[in-house]
């Protein structure tokens, strides 16, 4: 009689660890997925009353994202302490595209978008560092971005020209030419000389420094050529007084280029 107990309540646990439950997004209080991913909050799923769900499968019909994602259904599972821990997967109306999120503790930590069978987008927490990437098609990198509590700290993307990497922590925006790793141009307000504020370097295709400018913070900027000689130029009312110097620091010559006027008709 106690093996008979025993058989049935395994059985009636198998049964509970199999069954599902299909409800619709707008059941659900705030129910989103990555929305706001960076802030790396439970997900803390619950019906609209407040109520939590129950530990079991659920898909839910994402009726909430408009137009575009008609038809699309999440697929998850509550673990007994009302969380989601481990896979959530998707049914896309688009069959070539699939994506996947990954939960721990009821926190998504990495969610990944593929179009056929190919990466496209990726999202992920590593180390408190919050990374969005994407892909073009042919699977060629396309951007980067990384924030860490809430903030952005680095991005990489391509404008018309190259590469454009822009670097907070190291307060520094490159850009390169093309997909090379060649610079094109650098600039930087960190680590600087006492007294400046700003520096920007230029270089040929060859990565070879053609000028630097160094900017300070009494309206004076002081620019380098290639040969060591710089220009010492300090803005005044009537225009840009410029002072010329040799490579071993012999005055030149010194002039005033006067700010540019329009003329009325």
């Amino acid at each position: 009689m106690r093996i008979k107990k025993c058989s049935l309540s395994l059985m009636a646990a198998a049964a509970f660890a199999h069954a599902q439950t299909n409800i619709k997004q707008s059941d659900l209080q705030d129910f989103s997925i990555g929305k706001d991913m960076e802030k790396h909050e439970p997900q803390n799923v619950k019906y609209k009353d407040g109520k939590p769900l129950s530990p079991g499968k659920y898909i839910v019909q994402m009726d909430q994202e408009g137009r575009s994602a008609e038809g699309l259904k999440s697929i998850f599972e509550v673990n007994t302490s009302g969380k989601i821990d481990g896979e959530m997967s998707f049914e896309m109306p688009d069959r070539s595209l699939e994506s996947k999120a990954l939960y721990k503790d009821d926190i998504l930590v990495k969610i990944d978008k593929k179009i056929n069978g190919k990466l496209l987008e990726t999202s992920y927490f590593d180390q408190g560092i919050f990374y969005e990437k994407e892909f073009e098609e042919n699977g060629d990198f396309k951007s980067e971005s990384r924030s860490k509590d809430g903030k952005r700290i680095y991005s990489k993307s391509m404008n018309l020209s190259g590469w454009d990497i822009q670097d907070d922590i190291k307060g520094t925006r490159t850009f390169y030419y093309g997909k090379t790793d060649i610079i094109e141009s650098r600039s930087t307000s960190r680590n600087l000389e006492k007294g400046a504020t700003w520096m920007e370097e230029k270089f040929d295709e060859k990565g070879k420094l053609i000028t630097k400018e160094i900017r300070y913070g009494d309206d004076k900027r002081k620019v380098i050529n290639r040969d060591g000689s710089y220009e010492i130029i300090i803005s005044t009312n009537e225009g840009d007084k410029v002072s010329q110097y040799s490579s071993k620091g012999k005055l030149l010559k010194t002039y005033v280029a006067a700010y540019p006027t329009m003329s009325v008709q």
